[in-house]
């Protein structure tokens, strides 16, 4: 099958994790960090899942999966370990027209989630559309090595950047100049260094030179 691929804003949403094992944990702080309103559809819970409960950061309905704990999700989990209730909990996704991805069976799914790595606002997502996650997991951890925390902090400074330019250069040319001097210059390296303060200034060099900012 080949899938779509597309990055969701899941801020303040509601999304359901059907199910509360170790599976649903691991589902339920991936939509915790894209700020995802996350309620869990659950008798029983990890002790993580617990605390985040106790504290108030999700929501926990303990019982078992009825049609109504859909009402009103933008995107739903299935992560129980039982096969019949993930595939109910997917054939009524799909009729009500709500996203679901499925633990087991994962065809079941009407999206799946790719490897991800994450250097701060840096997304870099790996997929093999079902065909093999080991590979998938393989790939994640080649690119790991190969892009550090620095690609992050260069990410940060770019998108602040990129607003002085908006509104104090008018030039799209000169603007996308800009940028891409900074991406070709030291300044990875020099963020690689810990060395940020050195960093910050080549940009303001290179703003200095470029757009005479």
């Amino acid at each position: 099958m080949k899938y779509y691929p597309v990055n969701l804003d899941l801020h303040e949403r509601r999304c359901v994790v059907v199910g509360g094992g170790q599976v649903a944990e691991r589902k339920t702080l991936s939509l915790l960090e894209a700020d995802a309103a996350v309620t869990i559809v659950s008798p029983s819970l990890t002790p993580r899942l617990a605390d985040l409960v106790a504290s108030g950061t999700i929501l926990q309905v303990p019982a078992l999966f009825q049609e109504t704990h859909l009402s009103g999700a933008s995107l739903v989990i299935a992560a129980t370990n039982d096969l019949s209730v993930n595939r109910a909990v997917a054939q009524l996704c799909r009729k009500k027209g709500i996203l679901v991805n499925v633990a087991a069976p994962p065809e079941e799914s009407s999206f799946i989630v790719p490897s991800v790595v994450e250097r701060g606002d840096l997304v870099i997502a790996v997929s093999t559309s079902g065909a093999s996650p080991a590979l998938s997991r393989s790939i994640r951890q080649e690119l790991e090595k190969q892009y550090g925390p620095e690609y992050g902090l260069l990410l940060t400074r770019l998108a602040a950047v990129r607003k002085r330019l908006q509104v104090g250069v008018g030039s799209e040319k000169v603007r996308r100049q800009v940028l891409e001097a900074i991406i070709g210059s030291g300044v990875l390296e020099l963020l690689r260094k810990g060395k940020f303060s050195e960093a910050d200034g080549l940009i303001e060099e290179l703003l200095n030179l470029h757009a005479g900012s």
